[in-house]
């Protein structure tokens, strides 16, 4: 935290260690010690050889080192006053105090001895009389966490323990990184030390079967700060405030104002900098006890006039839209924090970098002036904007239509003093176009969701106006052809509209209903049509076979050579309306195929291989419209 420096010249320099040391403590440097290695089982002390008087009040400041491991370090340190001896230390769980009587100790205690009531956090506490206990009325001072923020002081960081004892109102205050963590009040003279004021003071800590490397050190801490609302713009003077803490006196300050010059003053004149830019100063001061402290560094920066700018980013610039205004100021030296944005001369709400307005149809000044956090301000910049008006548009109602039928979409411009460059239309089924006036035809039936906007000569986009249109449908569908025996009854069924019509009407039982029933005595062709209810006409064939019967019709041959002529052996089921069975038989009685399915037939090959020229037997069992039982046996002949 130092360094240890002899300088004989300064008066009141201490050429003399004023401490012992105890056990495992050595001295590091001028001002620092360590208490204990990071080793099991250590005690180390270390005390001021000169008592001190409680009449006076005291304000120490330290600096303290709890070491890295966290989960598995210990066991803590103590600030203690006791009038004994400068020889005292202990290991373990007492922090190099424990049973030392009479004595006040502030423990910053890193480990939990459940016997003692620790908490589990690391901790600052005030003892009597060597007494480490929380559950004892020696605990004057009950535990709280050592930092503000955190559970954990074994962080591998140096922390400020500032200790001060006020006499009148008998008040001992313990703070850590300058926030205050423990106070109470007791006569610690009459109290504690029966009424012998003169106590040694110092520092004790141990180890167990864990450990930390401890340490501490009296405050020599170089510091400084601005004055407050201080400008540091270029070419203002420069205030800088001595803060530095120091256990002891401090005898001397050596400033280095980062552009040459130079002072050992504790307060410098305000300092003027040649020019704009950014400085580095540094600080170290000299103790009492001869100690010269760590560098203290922070850059000063002596502002330089910031230059406003901005622009609008890309056009075009509508009157219903919001314009994006985009900050692009610039500093050689400093940092810019306030912006102050004027629209037609009013100021705007938002004082950030950039912001986002709507400005009616005409021309508008925006002026910008930009401020830095080091007390500097831009001249004003002012740009105009030129705002357009942007196009309005009306949609005529389209008409529902047929699929196939083309639909008129119309839209127009309702100001005629706004020019239209392109229609922009969505059809909703994926399709667009881009006139005023178009015609789409829809291929499927559905509602659709149409839009349309447009866009002026000025770059400005209208609304986007939308409505629904309905595009109806039919698919006439009258179903597959087929075979019947003369007069058999046959159950029609169309699909694909709301309304049906079914010509010729000759053999039918109603000709306007989706399900007629059709009788015959020969071959018939019958023509449905299907409408909706907006219309939409669409149609649709059968052709009806009409065989003597109820019979099965099988041919005596079939040629299945690839040439798509007979290749396949089938049968008509004439008046049939179950088959049960149709299986072929080889002349070994194998059987070579088995179907229900009059329409997929044999097409002469055997577990995927052809079968050769032959005569082959066949059987088929079904049933008849009537519910007779019909079963046939026959021959096929194979040819290739």
């Amino acid at each position: 935290m130092s360094a240890c420096i002899l300088f004989s010249g300064y008066v009141g320099a201490q050429t003399d260690n004023p401490y012992h040391i105890n056990g495992n403590a050595s001295q590091e440097n001028c001002n620092c010690y360590t208490l204990t290695t990071d080793v099991i089982n250590q005690s180390g002390s270390v005390w001021n050889i000169n008592k001190i008087n409680l009449t006076q009040p005291f304000d120490y400041h330290f600096n303290i080192y709890m070491g890295c491991k966290n989960d598995n370090g210990a066991d803590g340190i103590a600030f203690v006053l006791q009038p004994i001896s400068t020889s005292i230390g202990v290991a373990g769980e007492g922090l190099g105090i424990q049973g030392v009587a009479p004595s006040v100790a502030i423990a910053v205690d890193t480990y939990q001895n459940t016997n003692l009531g620790d908490p589990t956090y690391d901790h600052l506490s005030i003892h009597l009389n060597g007494d480490l206990s929380h559950n004892s009325s020696n605990n004057i001072g009950p535990p709280v966490t050592a930092l503000a923020n955190s559970d954990n002081i074994e962080d591998c960081a140096w922390h400020v323990l500032r200790i001060s004892w006020d006499p009148v109102t008998t008040y001992l205050t313990v703070y850590m990184d300058n926030i205050e963590r423990l106070k109470v009040t007791t006569d610690l003279v009459q109290n504690i030390f029966n009424n012998d004021p003169m106590v040694f003071w110092g520092f004790t800590g141990s180890t167990g079967s864990l450990s930390n490397h401890q340490r501490f050190c009296t405050s020599l801490n170089a510091s400084f700060s601005l004055g407050e609302n201080i400008s540091t713009c270029y070419p203002e003077p420069i205030l800088l405030q001595d803060s530095s803490t120091s256990f002891g006196t401090i005898v001397k300050w050596f400033w280095d104002f980062g552009d040459g010059t130079t002072d050992t003053v504790k307060a410098p004149a305000p300092h003027l900098y040649p020019r704009p830019g950014n400085y580095d100063v540094t600080l170290n001061i000299l103790g009492n006890n001869g100690c010269l402290s760590d560098t203290f560094r922070q850059r000063i920066v002596a502002g330089s006039e910031p230059f406003a700018d901005f622009d609008f980013r890309q056009p075009p610039y509508c009157d219903d839209k919001l314009i994006p205004f985009h900050d692009l100021s610039s500093v050689a030296f400093g940092t810019i924090n306030q912006w102050l944005w004027l629209v037609d001369g009013n100021n705007s709400s938002l004082t950030g970098p950039g912001f986002f307005q709507q400005l009616t149809a005409g021309n508008h000044t925006v002026s910008l002036s930009v401020s830095t956090k080091e007390g500097c301000i831009s001249s004003p910049v002012t740009k105009t904007i030129a705002i357009s008006e942007h196009p309005e548009i009306s949609m005529a109602e389209a008409m529902d239509a047929c699929r196939d039928e083309p639909v008129l979409f119309e839209s127009a411009n309702i100001k005629p003093n706004i020019a239209i460059q392109q229609w922009f239309w969505n059809f909703g089924d994926h399709t667009t176009g881009g006139s005023a006036s178009t015609e789409h035809t829809y291929k499927l039936g559905g509602d659709y969701n149409v839009q349309v906007y447009a866009m002026a000569e000025n770059g400005c986009l209208s609304d986007t106006l939308e409505q629904q249109v309905s595009i109806f449908a039919t698919n006439a569908r009258a179903g597959n052809d087929t075979v019947i025996a003369a007069g058999q009854p046959l159950q029609l069924q169309a699909t694909g509209g709301d309304y049906f019509e079914w010509a010729p009407s000759a053999g039918l039982t109603q000709p306007d209903i989706a399900n007629p029933v059709a009788t015959l005595q020969q071959d018939g062709l019958y023509t449905v049509t299907a409408t909706s209810n907006a219309g939409c006409p669409t149609t649709d064939t059968i052709f009806i076979k009409v065989y003597k019967g109820p019979e099965l019709y099988v041919p005596t041959a079939f040629t299945p050579n690839g040439d798509r002529i007979n290749d396949v052996f089938r049968f008509t089921a004439a008046g049939m309306t179950d088959i049960y069975y149709f299986k072929i038989y080889n002349r070994y009685g194998q059987l070579v195929y088995n179907s229900t399915d009059p329409e997929k037939g044999w097409d002469g090959t055997w577990n995927g291989q052809p079968q050769a020229n032959d005569t082959y037997v066949w059987m088929i069992g079904a049933k008849d419209y009537m519910g007779n039982i019909v079963n046939r046996k026959g021959m096929v002949t194979l040819i290739r």
